[in-house]
């Protein structure tokens, strides 16, 4: 093979000369996930909001109710914070990766 057919992967171990495929050319980069931001972290729906626009709310306070898999969790913030916005209705059944709370 010639040399133009290979790229570079570095890793924790090491630099390693390879090959990539387009699947893996063209995949959604990895990117930090905003603390800025609650998602739904699996399909399900919103049993409530305990905050409102403009609330201030500590790191630790509880969100909102969100019910998974026949089960509710209790949505703490990651963050001391203003709710910014609000995405979905209570009652709404959301698919994985939804924004629900936006702080400022």
């Amino acid at each position: 093979m010639s040399e133009k057919n290979y790229e570079v992967l570095s890793t924790e171990s090491g630099e390693f000369r390879t090959t990539f495929n387009k699947a893996y050319l063209n995949r959604k980069k990895w990117e930090p996930a905003n603390p800025r931001h609650i998602l739904s972290f699996m399909p399900g729906s919103v049993v409530e909001y305990r905050v409102k626009v403009g609330d201030k709310v500590r790191k630790g306070d509880c969100l909102m109710t969100f019910r998974a898999m026949k089960m509710n969790n209790n949505v703490l913030s990651p963050i001391d914070g203003v709710v910014k916005k609000i995405d979905a209705e209570v009652g709404a059944n959301v698919p994985k990766d939804t924004l629900l709370i936006e702080f400022e």
